[in-house]
């Protein structure tokens, strides 16, 4: 009977000691996480180049327009302004046409230079076009600004979409390619953009004769 009460004894007393023990702490550790956005900013073309002496009216018109548009810009001075206006019109479309004739000049000879066509059919292939283009009217340029400047000149600035450039020059190589027919192959829309990107990387001329 002592025996089993020792017994109890000693169990009381571990339980004891067992109960006493720590308790192991739960520690709870919040990381945050902070995610850094980087806005890389979108490459612009820059502004077409125009010399020196244009209006700041002109200069503003040539912002608003699009990239892919040739812009042609003249300027006149009469004894009435209906035909000062009418005159500085003309020269700006002919400022367009001699920017279309130096595209096709340098497409044609790209295109030349990649294929078995020999030069002779290449330089006739671009007199016809070039031909073609100077009857042209332009029916699809627009004008987008127009004003007298304080010195009485009167400036004209008119646009040709890349849509009805490329029309007109479809229609010019169409009969182009009848007269040559070793340029059959010749498509200018396969080399249209590059194109465009130097058109608009050319410092733009003024019309004024």
């Amino acid at each position: 009977m002592k025996k089993i009460v020792q017994v109890i004894v000693v169990s009381c007393v571990l339980l004891g000691f067992a109960g006493c023990g720590s308790t192991p702490k739960t520690t709870t550790t919040t990381t945050t996480t902070v995610t850094t956005t980087t806005t890389t900013p979108v490459a612009s073309k820059p502004e077409r180049r125009i010399g020196g002496g244009v209006p700041q009216f002109v200069k503003d018109a040539l912002k608003r327009t699009p990239e892919d548009a040739l812009i042609g810009i003249g300027t006149a001075r009469a004894a009435s302004l209906s035909l000062a206006r009418s005159t500085a019109a003309t020269r700006a479309r002919a400022e367009i046409s001699r920017q279309i004739n130096t595209m096709i000049r340098d497409m044609v000879r790209d295109y030349s230079a990649g294929s078995e066509v020999d030069q002779k059919s290449a330089l006739s292939f671009q007199e016809n076009i070039t031909v073609a283009l100077s009857k042209s009217t332009f029916s699809g340029s627009a004008v987008v600004e127009e004003d007298q400047d304080e010195n009485g000149n009167y400036w004209v600035v008119v646009m040709l979409s890349k849509v009805n450039t490329v029309n007109e020059i479809n229609q010019a190589q169409a009969a182009a390619r009848l007269a040559v027919p070793a340029m059959a192959s010749f498509s200018a829309e396969d080399r249209m953009n590059a194109a465009f990107d130097r058109a608009y990387a050319a410092e733009l001329g003024v019309g004024d004769r």
